[in-house]
């Protein structure tokens, strides 16, 4: 009998990361487990979600997994609206672990992204259990993790005691659920995506001089105060970009009134690395906290193997990936560091492409396979 996987999705649904290109942390990752043909099968389950959403049509996920091979894809519902939060979350999770279990082909590997459904999980129903995890979602303080209440703790003392397999983008994240089997995979970067030739936006191809940018979700783990000082030392000579989702208003009210501050919300992912190419410095300011400390920015891959030198918050995860990543102590200064990495050099092809062939999802996935299967 060959390989099988079950991979149980969290946040967001097959038909989010079908939408646009599976670049994401996780659906990445998911993506090449159902196209790798040397795994017998794989079956995807969406987050569930209320009765009336799962039975709508999804167009786009016609074709969306390869001909020829045992592949499905399940789409649980749930009578509630809303997600299981506080004392509701266990008794849920374990209704949707027997349900998944019932229909799973025999010996399968359950590869669960949400850490209380890896917590309730039956290991002797299952060749192994494994939990996926690009966040330390205990320490969230806002998003769908907020309202778990102890939850979170809670499954990962369970998931320590129940020897669950942990695969995480960080050694923080293993560290702090204490498993005694864990694999570091980091986040990376979809290579094919990259020499997309979009342009950027009309808007951003009409600023002046040097661009330092931003890309991602607009919130409270950006470190507003230092981009402020930041803007004002750098001076009318530089344009700071951020643009991204706004899940904060607060980050906008901040850094909107600056002169050369350009705040941009949500742009098709062609625009945004068209944008990343074009700009002269990104950034990656986090402020420090238990949550930042743990994860592994996705962003800071796609800057790099853009070929872009970027400026962050020293923070652990961030450390060792390259040479062109100038780090600022939280609180310090970031305009010095700025104009330093603009004077960096452009990377050789042979130095962009050994990165880019070290860092794409197609390299982390065989770390995740060796781990899933051999865990």
């Amino acid at each position: 009998m060959g390989d099988s996987v079950v991979a149980v999705l969290t946040y967001r649904t097959w038909a989010d990361g079908h939408a646009d290109g599976h670049f994401r942390s996780g659906q990445a990752i998911v993506k090449r487990l159902v196209d790798d043909v040397e795994v017998e099968s794989v079956t995807v389950v969406d987050p569930f979600r209320n009765w009336l959403r799962t039975l709508a049509p999804h167009p786009d996920l016609d074709g969306c997994f390869p001909p020829g091979v045992a592949r499905r894809l399940t789409r649980p519902g749930r009578w509630s609206r809303g997600d299981p939060v506080g004392p509701d979350m266990l008794p849920a999770y374990r209704r949707l672990e027997r349900r998944i279990r019932r229909t799973a082909p025999p010996g399968s590997v359950l590869v669960a992204c949400h850490p209380v459904l890896a917590a309730v999980a039956d290991p002797a129903a299952w060749r192994d259990v494994v939990y996926f995890g690009w966040d330390d979602w205990a320490t969230e303080d806002d998003g769908l993790f907020a309202a778990a209440g102890g939850a979170i703790r809670w499954s990962y003392d369970e998931m320590a005691r129940r020897d669950v397999n942990v695969i995480t983008v960080s050694r923080t994240i293993a560290d702090r659920i204490g498993a005694g089997r864990s694999t570091v995979v980091p986040n990376g970067v979809d290579v094919s995506q990259l020499d997309d030739d979009t342009p950027a936006p009309d808007w951003f191809r009409a600023l002046e001089g040097p661009v330092a940018l931003w890309v991602g979700s607009l919130e409270r783990r950006v470190d507003t105060a230092a981009l402020a000082a930041c803007a004002r030392e750098l001076g009318r000579e530089w344009t700071i970009v951020l643009v991204g989702p706004v899940a904060d208003p607060g980050v906008v009210d901040e850094l909107a009134p600056l002169d050369n501050v350009v705040v941009r919300g949500w742009h098709p992912r062609g625009e945004v690395l068209a944008m990343i190419r074009a700009s002269r410095v990104c950034l990656l300011p986090h402020v420090r906290s238990p949550l930042t400390e743990a994860m592994s920015p996705l962003k800071l891959y796609e800057y790099l193997a853009a070929g872009r030198p970027t400026v962050s918050t020293d923070l652990p995860p961030v450390r060792g990936v390259s040479d062109r990543v100038l780090l600022v102590p939280p609180g310090g200064p970031y305009a010095p560091a700025v104009r330093a990495a603009s004077e960096m050099p452009e990377p050789s092809a042979e130095e962009l492409d050994a990165f880019r062939a070290e860092h794409d999802w197609s390299a982390r996935y065989e770390r995740f396979k060796t781990a899933v299967l051999s865990g």
